[in-house]
């Protein structure tokens, strides 16, 4: 408990806060704007839309923003002989999981802050039916998983190596692959873990073209989705971990 207390202390001045709420910014902008352009018709199925959209924004925004809050953390114990002098006190593997647990509470106050504020959103345009709380838990949960997945795959570059270019370039490569697999087949999408914010959507749609209509139904993932998800984070989780502790310092 002390040490990940002392994660949130290093991590006081490194403006973690403005990372978040520029996230929260971009997609509150992007869904308020959406929503102007939307008439009666296509606000009844408001709830269902709006997961839809957030799970597409969240394929090419939180990957990039992911790497900044892992480079962030990581980067100070690259500085001097500060990953020494903690070698000292915690084992390696110790030091690995603590920053690990440091980046879910972070990541777990984002997404739930995030879905508060959508839900309030959907209140305030009125959205027909009662509010779909387990939904959008759903949502929330696995908006953490696929994020925690990201997270463990960021943390092992950014711990590898002192040069944060390279965590924060795959960063950035995520978020344009992650975008570009909503266009591509199940099969090649589990291949790509930047995929999985769509891959495990709950809300799929249907583009009528002859009326011009998008229809959104709910759609449960397939169990294969979920096997090669917990397959990459295993992966990701072992590598880096095993990467970080043989790492001389």
């Amino acid at each position: 408990m002390n040490a990940l207390s002392l994660e949130f202390y290093k991590c006081r001045r490194r403006k973690i806060f403005l990372v978040g709420l520029a996230l929260l910014a971009a997609q509150f902008l992007w869904i308020a704007v959406s929503l102007k352009r939307m008439d009666a018709a296509e606000l009844r199925q408001g709830w269902q839309w709006m997961l839809y959209y957030l799970a597409m924004i969240d394929s090419f925004m939180l990957p990039l923003t992911v790497s900044v809050i892992t480079s962030r953390n990581c980067e100070i114990e690259h500085k001097g002989s500060t990953l020494k002098c903690l070698e000292t006190l915690m084992t390696p593997g110790a030091i690995y999981g603590v920053k690990l647990a440091w980046g879910g509470l972070v990541l777990a106050a984002l997404v739930v802050l995030r879905t508060a504020v959508f839900l309030g959103v959907g209140y305030y345009e009125a959205f027909p039916g009662g509010m779909p709380y387990r939904a959008y838990a759903i949502f929330t949960a696995v908006s953490w998983l696929v994020s925690m997945m990201i997270y463990t795959l960021q943390q092992g570059l950014s711990l590898r190596f002192a040069n944060q270019a390279v965590p924060l370039i795959v960063g950035l490569a995520g978020s344009f692959l992650g975008l570009m697999a909503l266009f591509f087949p199940s099969g090649v999408q589990r291949f790509l873990p930047w995929s999985y914010y769509g891959l495990f959507s709950q809300v799929i749609m249907q583009w009528d073209e002859a009326t011009r209509v998008s229809t959104f139904f709910w759609y449960t993932p397939q169990t294969t989705d979920k096997v090669c998800f917990v397959i990459w984070f295993l992966v990701f989780l072992v590598v880096g971990r095993t990467l970080f502790v043989r790492k001389e310092v």
